[in-house]
């Protein structure tokens, strides 16, 4: 594990991929995804006329927002030995650190989640280009979708962080 990971946090993501969800959260995001997509390309259900990126910079720092919360509420439900602990075991594949690095991986996850949509939301009233009006949905439901996924990326957050909360009142 490297000395200080912030050098790379999407290292951190990709050493954490199968711990920053469960399963259930992932099928629920790819089936509103296709939906979307299918509802803008083919059936004309949902109408993203009225969509200002804009807008959503208060969504994307309130997540910010909450992610550290979360995160300092989850530190806290471990004591600096149960950390140095989960720094020191060995996985089954001999990777020293992993149990930390699947700690850490899913709020660096949805931190980036959320900084990309709040970055994308501060910036993106003020850029113009000449895109064709089907980009410019295809655009917005894929916006949608990474907000949507910050979202429950967030939700799997306040789970983890329960279940952390509950196993720490077993710990010695």
């Amino acid at each position: 594990m490297d000395e200080n990971f912030y050098n790379n946090p999407l290292k951190v993501i990709w050493d954490s991929r199968k711990s920053l969800m469960p399963n259930y959260l992932i099928v629920l995001w790819i089936l509103f995804l296709l939906v979307s997509l299918a509802s803008v390309l083919c059936f004309d259900f949902m109408d993203f006329s009225s969509f200002q990126i804009g807008t959503y910079f208060s969504v994307s720092s309130t997540g910010l927002t909450l992610t550290l919360a979360l995160f300092v509420a989850g530190k806290n439900a471990f004591s600096e030995d149960d950390l140095k602990t989960l720094a020191q075991h060995e996985d089954s594949k001999g990777v020293k650190g992993q149990a930390l690095i699947d700690f850490l991986g899913p709020f660096v996850f949805t931190a980036l989640l959320f900084l990309v949509t709040g970055l994308l939301s501060l910036f993106g009233p003020y850029i113009n280009l000449p895109i064709k009006k089907e980009y410019i949905e295809l655009i917005k439901v894929f916006y949608i979708n990474i907000l949507f996924l910050g979202l429950l990326s967030l939700f799997n957050l306040i789970i983890t962080m329960l279940n952390d909360v509950y196993a720490s009142a077993f710990r010695k």
